[in-house]
């Protein structure tokens, strides 16, 4: 069925602008797109490099990592909780692009900012997600453990990080795409290369082909991020049972 559906969309795209009943400056045809795609395949892999490696990995693991671990903190500690919590609800509602004027004016446009930028995207997302992962840790395996001998050192090794994982690990789904959205809005700030890059040139020509085909490309490599991050996810949690 999902073949079917995916088959059915391609042909009604296919049938529409051969017939010529959209104009293709707002819906161009397979073969456009494979023009554009030629057309731009010399540059890819440096932009590619520069949206990945340059920008979306340092951004999304600086985020991550500085969310999960302030969120395990304040999880655990009442007190860290009490003192953070007020803090992360004052930014929680505030959208990162709004941010981008500010980081600009404190750091300037250069990779620095878009990395910033991508970083905080993700650090509200995965410290919100900690944080309620660790709160929803049944309080009864917490108990067991203490009945049975365990230190606090040992309840946070053994049961508190293994029941957290698969929440934490949906969050990280999450910010992974968020991030490659985040990028594209960086790229805005003044870079000289990226697929955010591209699609603001061809915005620029109307160059609707082209947008199309970096918006796949966007797609597809987030989507190769999600699969990489759900099976790694799925190795980690095999002890956990699912439908």
């Amino acid at each position: 069925l999902s073949t079917v559906s995916v088959a059915v969309l391609i042909t009604i795209w296919v049938v529409v602008t051969q017939r010529q009943w959209v104009r293709p400056l707002f819906l161009p045809p397979p073969g456009m797109l494979w023009e554009a795609f030629i057309e731009i395949i010399s540059r890819l892999p440096a932009d590619m490099f520069a949206s990945l490696v340059v920008r979306i990995i340092p951004g999304f693991l600086l985020g991550s990592l500085s969310g999960i671990l302030l969120g395990i903190l304040m999880g655990t500690n009442k007190v860290m909780r009490a003192i953070i919590d007020p803090i992360v609800e004052i930014l929680r509602p505030l959208p990162p692009l709004a941010l981008i004027p500010l980081l600009i004016l404190w750091f300037g446009i250069g990779n620095m900012t878009q990395i910033l930028l991508i970083a905080f995207g993700s650090f509200i997302i995965l410290v919100i997600t900690t944080v309620e992962a660790v709160r929803n840790v049944p309080p009864i395996y917490i108990q067991a453990a203490y009945t049975l001998g365990a230190t606090p050192r040992q309840v946070f090794r053994r049961v508190i990080i293994p029941a957290i994982i698969p929440d934490i690990f949906g969050g990280i789904r999450v910010a992974a795409a968020a991030s490659f959205g985040y990028d594209v809005a960086a790229e805005l700030m003044g870079a000289p290369s990226g697929l955010g890059y591209l699609l603001i040139i061809a915005r620029r020509f109307l160059n609707t082909d082209t947008i199309i085909v970096v918006m796949a490309i966007i797609t597809l490599l987030s989507f190769l991020a999600d699969q990489s991050i759900r099976r790694l996810n799925n190795y980690l949690t095999r002890w956990k049972p699912r439908l």
